[in-house]
C-alpha cells in the first residue's frame, strides 16, 4: 500500500512528463478541468473503473479500460483525476508505476491533500482533564494518553486525579492535581515524584525555566505564583496584585503560565481583578522574577483565556471563551466553536484542546454555534482547516496537552 500519495502542481508534471504521453486516470470533470491546466501536453487518452464510460469520448479523448496500461508503459505519464485518488494509486503501483515519476494527482485535487495530510496524522498526546476523580479508565479527570493513527483515535486514563497544568520536563513530565500538589512522572506513567502546595491554593498553570532552574506554579485561590526549586521546594510567592490581602478572596483567577528568561507571563480572567462582577478583562500579564512584581501587560481584551505559549520563539494564547487561537502578535489566527483550553504544537499542526462549554450562553449573539462536545482539534494554520479527534462526553474538561512522542 502506498503511503505518501503524490500530489503535484503543474510544473511537477510537465518536469516528470518528459515526451511521454499523458493518459488521465479518471473521466469526468476533473479530467477536463486538469486538460485546460495542462494546456492540451500531448494527452493521448483515458482510463476509468466504471465500464459503463468504455468508449465514450470526452474532450475528445476516449474512456478505455485501465487494462490498457497494466503492463507498465515507458512512454505513458498517468495524471489521477479521482477523489479515489489513495486507491488509484496502490492501483498504479500493482501495475508496475513509480509514484511521482510516473504517476501523480492532478492539481486540481491539491485542496484534498491538505485534507490528507490531516487525515494521516500518526501522533501520541498527553492530556490533562480537571473532570470529577472516577475509576474508570474512560472518564473522569486525570492523565490521558491519547493515540492518533490516521482517522482513527483512541486514548486511555492512565493516572486518576483532578489534573491541570502540564509540561514537558526532560523526557519526563510534571502536572498538578489537586491532591497529589506538583508531580513528575515519565512516558510509562510512573509517578517518580511528588509535593503537596499550601492548603486551599488550587495549583492550576505551571512551567519550567531552564535559565533560573525554576518551577513556576500559578495558583488561582491565592492571586499568586510558587517559585520552586527543581526538588519542588517553594523559595518565594508572587502576588498578582495586593487586593486579595483586604478583600481575603482571590480576584483575579490567574490560571496558566509561560517564562522565558528572567521573565513568567500568567494569563487571568481579569487584570483588574472583577471577574466576579462579570467583568472580564482579561489579560497575560508579564511578571519580573527579579523584582518579584508586576511590569508589564503582554496583551489584554481576552474573555477567559489560557494556555500562553512560546512556540517558535512567538507567543501564543487561547481566548478560551470566544474560542479563538491568538498568534502573530496576538491576531486571531483560528477560531473554533468552543471553549479553548489546552494547547500544542508539534511543528506542523497545533492542537486544541476543547471542554464542553458551560458558559455558552455568554456568547450568545458573538458566536452562531457553540459546540458543548470535549475532544482535540488538529489545526492547520496554513490552510485554516482541522479536524476534531472527540472524546466521551465523561471526560467533560480538557486543560492542558502535550506531545507525547
Amino acid at each position: 500500500m502506498i503511503k505518501e500519495i503524490p500530489f503535484s502542481s503543474t510544473r511537477e508534471i510537465t518536469k516528470n512528463l518528459k515526451q511521454r504521453k499523458i493518459i488521465y486516470f479518471g473521466g469526468g470533470n476533473i479530467a477536463e478541468k486538469t486538460n485546460r491546466i495542462l494546456n492540451n501536453l500531448n494527452e493521448a487518452f483515458i482510463v476509468d473503473n466504471s465500464s459503463n464510460l468504455w468508449g465514450d469520448k470526452q474532450f475528445n479523448l476516449e474512456v478505455k479500460n485501465p487494462n490498457k496500461i497494466k503492463n507498465k508503459n515507458k512512454n505513458y505519464f498517468i495524471v489521477i483525476c479521482t477523489t479515489s485518488f489513495s486507491e488509484v494509486s496502490n492501483q498504479l503501483v500493482e501495475y508496475g508505476y513509480e509514484p511521482t515519476l510516473d504517476f501523480a494527482v492532478s492539481p486540481i485535487l491539491n485542496d484534498l491533500r491538505s485534507i490528507d495530510d490531516l487525515e494521516k496524522i500518526e501522533r501520541k498526546l498527553i492530556f490533562t482533564s480537571g473532570s470529577p476523580k472516577k475509576v474508570d479508565e474512560e472518564s473522569g479527570g486525570g492523565i490521558y494518553l491519547m493515540e492518533v493513527d490516521g482517522t482513527s483515535w483512541k486514548y486511555s486514563k492512565k493516572i486518576s486525579g483532578n489534573c491541570y497544568g502540564l509540561v514537558k520536563y526532560g523526557k519526563n513530565f510534571i502536572s498538578i492535581d489537586t491532591d497529589i500538589g506538583i508531580f513528575e512522572f515519565n512516558k510509562s506513567f510512573k509517578i517518580l515524584r511528588s509535593k503537596k502546595l499550601p492548603k486551599h491554593s488550587r495549583g492550576h498553570g505551571v512551567h519550567y525555566n531552564e535559565h533560573r532552574s525554576e518551577f513556576y506554579v500559578v495558583c488561582s485561590y491565592l492571586d499568586a505564583i510558587l517559585v520552586l526549586d527543581k526538588k519542588f521546594n517553594i523559595k518565594s510567592k508572587i502576588q498578582i496584585s495586593k487586593k486579595i490581602n483586604y478583600e481575603k478572596a482571590p480576584h483575579h483567577h490567574c490560571n496558566d503560565c509561560v517564562s522565558y528568561k528572567d521573565s513568567v507571563y500568567v494569563s487571568m480572567f481579569s487584570k483588574s481583578g472583577n471577574w466576579k462582577l462579570d467583568s472580564f478583562d482579561g489579560a497575560i500579564m508579564e511578571i519580573d522574577l527579579n523584582q518579584k512584581k508586576t511590569v508589564s501587560t503582554l496583551t489584554e481584551n481576552l474573555w477567559m483565556p489560557h494556555n500562553p505559549k512560546i512556540i517558535n520563539g512567538a507567543f501564543y494564547i487561547l481566548d478560551s471563551l470566544r474560542g479563538d487561537l491568538k498568534g502573530n502578535n496576538f491576531n486571531t489566527i483560528g477560531s473554533f466553536p468552543a471553549f479553548t483550553r489546552g494547547l500544542a504544537h508539534d511543528g506542523s499542526f497545533f492542537y486544541i484542546g476543547q471542554s464542553r462549554n458551560r458558559n455558552f450562553s455568554k456568547n450568545i449573539g458573538i458566536n452562531n454555534n457553540t459546540s458543548i462536545d470535549a475532544g482535540i482539534t488538529v489545526f492547520d494554520e496554513q490552510k485554516k482547516i482541522s479536524r476534531f479527534l472527540q472524546v466521551s462526553s465523561k471526560i467533560s474538561e480538557i486543560h492542558s496537552i502535550e506531545i507525547y512522542e
